[in-house]
């Protein structure tokens, strides 16, 4: 008796697509999982106020494409193999997110693409990430190879930055 596998997206959200972020209720509603997790990255804040995420090399495993079910296929497939590795690379930092949960790749992945600039802002990278309970798995997450001018370091790897209030 053959198994009907069902195929979910998994991406890893780091700004804006957050539970309580201007962006979740519109583009993240589906879900049917969200939990706390981290990659190894670097994130920066942009002169618009929104993060970007940059990742080692080392860690990306496959480059998403507009076929969102392919992408899905890919995502399982890696996840089947159970052939993980974390690891903070030397000069890299811990990076603070969410992982979410799709059910329908193909109706879920090309909004959130849109909202990405997906290929030409951000691009979708298949990286380790390493959940709440200390296990591995591999999910999407928006990567920004160039960064624009005016960018800075959130040495913390989490957005918003806690803000530090002055009594005066």
């Amino acid at each position: 008796m053959n198994k009907k596998i069902t195929l979910t997206a998994t991406i890893f959200v780091y700004g804006t697509l957050k539970k309580k972020h201007v962006n979740h209720n519109r583009y993240c509603r589906r879900n049917i999982g969200i939990e706390q997790a981290t990659v190894c990255g670097k994130l920066y804040l942009l002169p618009p106020g929104y993060p970007a995420l940059q990742v080692p090399i080392e860690s990306v495993i496959d480059t998403g494409s507009h076929d969102a079910f392919y992408d899905a296929q890919i995502q399982y497939q890696e996840n089947t193999d159970q052939d993980f590795e974390y690891e903070i690379y030397n000069g890299w930092n811990t990076v603070h997110g969410e992982l979410i949960t799709f059910p329908d790749p193909e109706r879920d992945l090309p909004d959130i693409d849109k909202l990405e600039g997906t290929p030409f802002y951000y691009q979708r990278d298949l990286i380790p990430a390493k959940r709440g309970d200390g296990s591995i798995v591999y999910a999407w997450a928006y990567t920004m190879s160039e960064l624009p001018f005016g960018t800075r370091l959130l040495p913390d790897g989490i957005w918003p930055e806690k803000q530090i209030q002055t009594n005066k």
